[in-house]
């Protein structure tokens, strides 16, 4: 099949989407599908020619909107050229399918009314549902609301399949479209075995990223940004450290606006290492590295991080946003905080430890081996047979 992909992010850009992505491409490649990728580029982003392995990409030329009155809006861009050589590309392409990732960005919007136009059949993955209001724990905002109303009720008429990671995304998308034929639940995926054949690596992993191999390690992967609850994080770590630096490790890995603010931070707190964003085929390492992971999002749809925590085996100490809580359900290694707040993260950890985390099962639980990215990928292909 001749395949559009097109998504606001792509790497070198970082996060869940632009993983995503550039996963389901990956493993697209092994069905000998023609790929092609579109995505926005902002002035600043440097070309990466590793990842054109996988698809002819296109990259549009994009603005960014400024962090006011959300600072979530910075991660909203729109073309310079109003959509013209993206409807360009899908009207010249004899595309059999254009895939389309996320409702929330202009990019995707034109897109899908582009493909609609020309009669080419569209699926949407939803990688999330609110995703604007950085301060409110599950991100909704009236601003939001209104935009469900009319544009997202829209885009759902013009999709022949709606693909939702769980149950949640496809509830949220209900509301908006009776049209229950055309969901599919898919999760967000991961390479479970490289976690697996690499679990008994942790003392050698720890010598190469220069951690300790007697103390409980602590880590956050993600956006340094208000979203994803970072700067709660490390100030929970400061607390956490103040009295028991003998006892712990804080490992933060990412990028992002808050990014100076954390450092500076961090810099005055014995026992936190900040490590810039991995690149996807170095990530288990650091994973496996670890005791315990800790997401404190303030919304998520399905993220990457909490099937790689999986993957690694870590015990997990989240935030009941998204569809996290229930893509956990069968994994047994997690506690949900009660808030978001630098008390209650420092609390927690604090509980674990005198449970006695620090003896911990060595046996693997495999239940990352229901995400992995090759029957993912799979199902996901299945949908692009139905709109033939």
């Amino acid at each position: 099949m001749r395949i559009l992909q097109v998504t606001p992010f792509y790497p070198p850009s970082i996060g869940g989407i632009s993983s995503v992505v550039f996963n389901i491409c990956k493993e697209l490649n092994k069905f000998k599908h023609d790929i092609h990728i579109v995505t926005s580029r902002n002035i600043t982003d440097r070309d990466y020619h590793e990842e054109r392995k996988f698809g002819n990409i296109t990259q549009i030329r994009s603005i960014h909107l400024p962090g006011w009155p959300y600072s979530t809006l910075r991660n909203f861009s729109f073309p310079l050229d109003l959509g013209f050589k993206v409807d360009s590309i899908i009207k010249h392409n004899l595309f059999d399918v254009v895939h389309v990732h996320g409702h929330h960005y202009p990019l995707c919007w034109i897109a899908l009314h582009s493909a609609h136009k020309h009669k080419i059949p569209t699926v949407l993955s939803l990688h999330g549902t609110y995703a604007l209001n950085p301060t409110k724990l599950g991100g909704k905002s009236k601003i939001e609301d209104i935009f469900n109303k009319y544009i997202f009720k829209n885009i759902l008429l013009k999709s022949n399949f709606v693909i939702g990671g769980t149950n949640q995304n496809i509830e949220y998308a209900s509301r908006y479209s009776s049209l229950y034929n055309k969901f599919r639940i898919i999760p967000n995926g991961v390479d479970s075995n490289k976690f697996r054949t690499n679990l008994d690596r942790k003392k050698e992993f720890r010598e190469k990223f220069r951690i300790s191999q007697t103390k409980i390690i602590l880590l956050y992967v993600g956006r340094f940004d208000e979203s994803k609850g970072a700067l709660n994080f490390v100030k929970a770590s400061e607390l956490l450290l103040h009295d028991h630096n003998d006892k712990f490790q804080v490992i933060m890995v990412g990028q992002g606006t808050l990014e100076h603010e954390i450092k500076s931070i961090a810099k005055g707190v014995k026992g936190i290492q900040i490590f810039d964003w991995q690149p996807a085929e170095n990530i288990h390492e650091i994973y496996i590295a670890a005791d315990v992971f800790i997401l404190p999002s303030k919304f998520e749809g399905l993220p990457l991080t909490i099937l790689e925590a999986m993957a690694a085996d870590l015990h997990i100490i989240y935030s009941d946003v998204g569809g996290v809580n229930e893509i956990l359900q069968g994994y047994s290694k997690k506690n949900m905080l009660k808030s978001i707040s630098p008390e209650e993260i420092s609390h927690t950890c604090l509980t674990l430890f005198g449970h006695g985390i620090n003896k911990f099962n060595s046996s693997y639980t495999g239940y990352a081996f229901n995400f992995d990215w090759q029957d993912i990928v799979r199902r996901i292909n299945d949908v692009y047979e139905e709109t033939k």
